[in-house]
């Protein structure tokens, strides 16, 4: 893939990007979606102890 002088849809920035979202808002946001499947896990193994059931690891 060629790399060319794109503005970044996220930051706005312009960058040398094969993407239309440069590599620094990629991995922004591929961490907020990983910490808010981490909470959902945690927040449903919650209820699955408060029901008695033992979630499986």
């Amino acid at each position: 893939m060629a790399e060319e002088k794109r503005r970044c849809m996220v930051c706005g920035k312009e960058k040398e990007m094969a993407d239309t979202i440069c590599d620094e808002c990629k991995a922004s946001i591929r961490g907020e979606a990983l910490d808010k499947h981490k909470q959902i896990k945690k927040d449903a193994e919650r209820e699955f102890r408060k029901e008695g059931v033992k979630p499986e690891k």
